[in-house]
């Protein structure tokens, strides 16, 4: 890892937009060349009403990575391949702020429509989300009343935390577009703070890492949440700080407070937390980051620590290059017509850095990447039977990556995971069957119920799972314990799972 701060953040936020996905997306749909490709872009039009330009060159840069398509062409992309409104614009956005770009708005005649849809809880999907605040965006400034403003930030927050997949990511997109904007960011702030300061709140993760994106000085914000009695906002907030501190946003005295909190951390935290304190403490400045190492007792955790911050991967890199190339070529075999399908590196890298980087942010982007092409659900399947492997480290990754990418064609494997009582990570199973898009059958939810019962350190995960998934078995479990009415009550008050359903 470079020593110089803005050469390693320069590699952190550049390399996934250098892999070139978007060409992934259209290489997977049979049926479309190359030169119709272009003919269909070209017969497209700009907001202003401009022909598109789309001559090979630039076709080829836009496929490349060597240069961010304008939003016209990744929406000309999405409809002659026939891919669900905002599939492919949310991720290009993603990438174009994670490599310091800043994210056009787009104007939209329906802006009002939208906008009443929002505040009078009619159905609002997720790319109409994105629509929605693409066009308030659309302006340097524009004006909301107070409660208007607080409504759709409220509303947005909310769905963002109980939607999965897609339906997420097109949330998320919208949520960090409106936080970014001057006009709109205090509302959004607000909302998110009201929801984490329920007493009851139940989901947390997505919440939280809006925080990661806001610059200025959140970093007492930041501390007081990892140090504060909520073990799951803790863990949530790991990743928060981890990002800022990559992104240079954390002062000296906060920094130096982080590498104390992590000195005592290392040694005891295990799980989906694992990666994300590893990345923190990767991304701590030199002397900080000998400062936590040396306080380790384990030569093998040294050894770990140093390993990791040379490399940016949390496996040495044969291991992790072998296994990524073998899921990267059943996905394509998986997804392509032809047969034996020709490796792709590109896909390869995302599949990489999706599962190995040490970098949070480059981890989520890369999955979400993959996702948004038709290798995503193949390639999801494969992930799910990684959830087992032995290794502790490549098991935790895995369930990180099956909540971006969702199940495949696996979602039996993850309900039996949840359901043996001998199988390791059955709360990872839980919050995997709650944070998927597809429902629990009633004789699952039952199943499930009975696991809240029975298992007490299980309950958390299993309630969530029937909150999400099966709202309607959540009375089954009154009377359980305090903690779980009080859970209950509030699934019972916030709603059941966003699902965007096909237009």
């Amino acid at each position: 890892m470079p020593e110089d701060r803005s050469s390693w953040d320069a590699q952190v936020v550049d390399a996934p937009a250098r892999t070139g996905w978007l060409h992934l997306a259209n290489r997977a749909v049979a049926g479309l060349t190359r030169a119709e490709l272009r003919l269909g872009l070209e017969a497209m039009t700009d907001h202003s009403g401009a022909a598109l330009v789309a001559d090979p060159s630039r076709v080829s840069r836009w496929e490349s990575g060597r240069q961010r398509p304008p939003v016209e062409v990744t929406l000309g992309y999405e409809r002659l391949l026939g891919l669900p409104p905002g599939r492919l614009l949310a991720p290009v956005r993603a990438l174009a702020r994670t490599t310091g770009g800043a994210p056009d708005g787009v104007p939209d005649e329906e802006v009002e429509a939208l906008l009443d849809d929002a505040l009078t809880d009619r159905p609002l999907d997720g790319s109409r989300w994105l629509r929605l605040t693409l066009a308030l965006t659309w302006h340097d400034r524009f004006f909301l009343r107070a409660q208007d403003a607080h409504a759709v930030a409220c509303r947005l927050v909310s769905e963002l935390a109980r939607s999965a997949g897609a339906a997420h990511h097109l949330r998320l997109e919208a949520a960090l577009t409106l936080l970014q904007h001057p006009s709109s960011q205090r509302a959004v702030l607000r909302a998110v703070g009201s929801w984490l300061t329920d007493p009851d709140v139940q989901l947390v993760t997505p919440v939280v890492a809006l925080l990661g994106s806001v610059g200025g000085d959140t970093d007492d914000l930041v501390l007081r949440l990892l140090q504060g009695q909520d073990a799951r906002v803790a863990e949530a907030t790991l990743p928060v700080a981890a990002a800022k501190l990559a992104a240079g946003q954390v002062g000296p005295r906060h920094v130096r407070a982080l590498a104390d909190l992590a000195t005592g951390l290392v040694p005891g935290v295990a799980g989906r937390a694992l990666a994300d304190l590893l990345d923190l403490v990767c991304h701590l400045p030199r002397p900080e980051f000998e400062r936590v190492v040396d306080a380790q007792r384990d030569g093998g955790v040294r050894d770990q620590l140093l390993q990791i911050r040379d490399s940016s991967t949390l496996i040495p890199d044969a291991a992790h290059r072998r296994l990524a190339r073998s899921l990267a070529w059943r996905a394509q075999w998986g997804a392509e017509d032809r047969e034996p399908p020709e490796p792709d590196p590109m896909l390869e890298r995302l599949v990489r850095e999706a599962l190995f980087h040490v970098d949070g942010r480059r981890r989520e982007l890369a999955g979400r990447l993959v996702g948004a092409t038709p290798y995503g659900p193949v390639l999801a399947t494969h992930v799910v039977a990684l959830t087992d492997d032995p290794r502790e480290l490549l098991a935790t990754r895995a369930w990180e990556l099956v909540h971006v990418l969702g199940h495949g064609d696996a979602h039996r494997s993850i309900v039996a995971r949840a359901l043996d009582e001998q199988a390791p990570h059955r709360s990872e199973a839980l919050l995997a069957l709650g944070l998927s898009e597809v429902p629990l059958t009633p004789s699952e939810s039952r199943a499930v119920a009975a696991v809240a019962a029975q298992s007490p350190d299980l309950r958390y995960a299993a309630t969530l799972a029937l909150g999400l998934a099966s709202p309607g078995s959540l009375p089954a479990l009154r009377g359980l314990d305090a903690l779980t009415d009080r859970a209950v009550a509030w699934w019972q008050r916030v709603g059941t799972q966003v699902v965007d359903r096909p237009m």
